[in-house]
């Protein structure tokens, strides 16, 4: 369940700019748990140990520990501050050795075989990438290998590490470094959208041939789901404090003060001279340029966010018109070639009756390419002074918008799966073609546009003409 914390924003403000005791006005939504009462706040003292930012708006917070299996919601624009688990070392460790063990059987042995009018194709994920690389299609081989292969084990091999050390105590200097790795490389691990490719593959071909399954796709399924339980149970709040409390290095609790202010006005981070780390929540003073707990560096906002975000927009839009008009996949058959645009693929569930695959297939290769590009579009215009409404919804769709971002490679994973599993010569074959590429920029794109947005630009606009407006 999620708890907001359950402010008038000016009454908090106020009250904590002038007292050093603020646990009389945060209070805890407790309306569907009334029962629940234990959300506690840490010492009342003025460190900046003792606050919080939130990611999305910037908004000043003092640290509030939920219970276990509870989040934390910032009161203004909704984004998640904190989410905890019980046990959380202890879990990560058992799911990352399970995880590791799981891993070579699931990418090395065939995860199906399909026979047709007396041809056999076994297909792994290792061949799907081979296949990419003979055919000349080099970026959508990288992707692959990144997001399927190579990444899935990294994570895996990373968190193994950090909750082993943790669970023993053992702190060595580069635990920060490691998990702050693991951070920013976990949304491109894509072993759950693979797995989806896989359903629909078996989906799209069993009316055509007898398929059989093999240990090595139980074992990428248990991956799966190994993999998306670790993301559950990890809390990585939890493993940050305790990264920084067993440390050798012991940094100075940095004091800041808040001087009177009106009562009407809201209260964010930069106003105070505060800026948050991107990677590790963690708040320091904005002469900092690097970040005392995990070393990232820092800034108060991303740096050219806006012009960096706009640039891979653009990127997106001009490289989205090929991948949806030339063809994405080509099919032989006796000599004949046959190809397909994305829209051709979706049209063929639909009439095949397929309709539940067929829509799948057209919401994460055209519907949400495009709403990215149009979420993203709009976000980029709130950035203008006078934008300033629906702030809050917009922030969630930013959040949507870099949720889906991994879901949009569902069609080059299909496409990898049925040129190895449909390999029979002359007699039949399926080959990726040219709009694979193009289509792989525009996923590739739209994520790190989706990195580089910072939306707590849209709220300083909001916070500027708010204040203005009161004065």
């Amino acid at each position: 369940m999620k708890y907001n914390i359950l402010l008038n924003h000016r009454a908090v403000s106020h009250y904590y700019l002038l007292h050093d005791n603020y646990i009389t006005v945060v209070q805890v939504l407790q309306t569907q748990h009334p029962d629940n009462n234990g959300i506690l706040l840490k010492s009342q003292k003025n460190s900046l140990d003792n606050f919080t930012a939130c990611e999305g708006c910037d908004l000043l917070l003092p640290v509030v520990e939920a219970p276990p299996g509870h989040s934390v919601v910032c009161p203004r624009c909704g984004t998640t501050i904190s989410r905890r688990s019980t046990h959380s070392i202890a879990k990560t460790l058992a799911l990352s050795i399970t995880g590791l063990f799981l891993y070579f059987p699931a990418v090395l042995l065939p995860l199906m075989t399909l026979e047709s009018f007396g041809f056999k194709g076994s297909a792994n994920i290792i061949d799907s990438i081979v296949i990419f690389y003979t055919n000349d299609y080099y970026f959508v081989a990288f992707m692959t290998l990144f997001s399927a292969l190579i990444l899935p084990l990294v994570l895996l091999s990373l968190v193994f590490i950090l909750s082993l050390q943790l669970r023993f105590k053992w702190y060595p200097l580069y635990l920060a470094r490691l998990f702050r790795t693991y951070l920013k490389l976990e949304e491109w691990a894509m072993v759950e959208v693979y797995l989806l490719g896989i359903m629909i593959t078996i989906i799209k071909m069993m009316g055509h041939s007898e398929i059989h399954y093999h240990t090595g796709l139980l074992c990428f399924i248990l991956l799966v789901l190994t993999s998306l339980a670790i993301t559950t149970v990890i809390d990585k709040d939890f493993f940050w404090e305790t990264i920084e409390r067993g440390g050798k290095e012991k940094h100075q609790q940095q004091q800041v003060e808040f001087p009177d202010r009106d009562a009407t006005t809201f209260v964010t981070a930069a106003e105070r001279g505060i800026q948050v780390c991107h990677t590790c929540h963690k708040l320091s003073l904005s002469s900092a340029t690097t970040c005392p707990r995990c070393g990232d560096g820092l800034h108060s906002r991303k740096p050219q966010s806006v012009s960096r975000t706009w640039a891979l927009v653009m990127t997106s839009i001009v490289f989205f018109i090929p991948a949806n008009i030339m063809p994405i996949m080509r099919v032989d058959f006796l000599g004949v070639a046959d190809r397909s645009t994305i829209l051709d693929g979706i049209i063929y569930f639909f009439h095949t009756g397929s309709y539940a695959i067929g829509l799948i297939i057209f919401t994460a290769s055209i519907v949400v390419p495009m709403f990215k590009i149009v979420g993203l579009t709009i976000l980029l215009l709130s950035t203008h002074p006078r934008s300033t409404r629906y702030l809050k919804q917009k922030t969630a769709m930013f959040r949507f918008i870099a949720f889906i971002g991994r879901w949009s490679m569902l069609d080059i994973f299909v496409i990898a799966l049925l040129t190895v599993l449909v390999d029979f010569g002359f007699f039949s074959s399926i080959h990726a073609a040219p709009a694979a590429t193009y289509f792989c920029f525009v996923v590739a794109a739209t994520m790190c546009a989706a990195i580089t947005f910072d939306p707590r630009i849209m709220w300083d606009k909001y916070t500027h003409y708010a204040k203005t407006a009161h004065d």
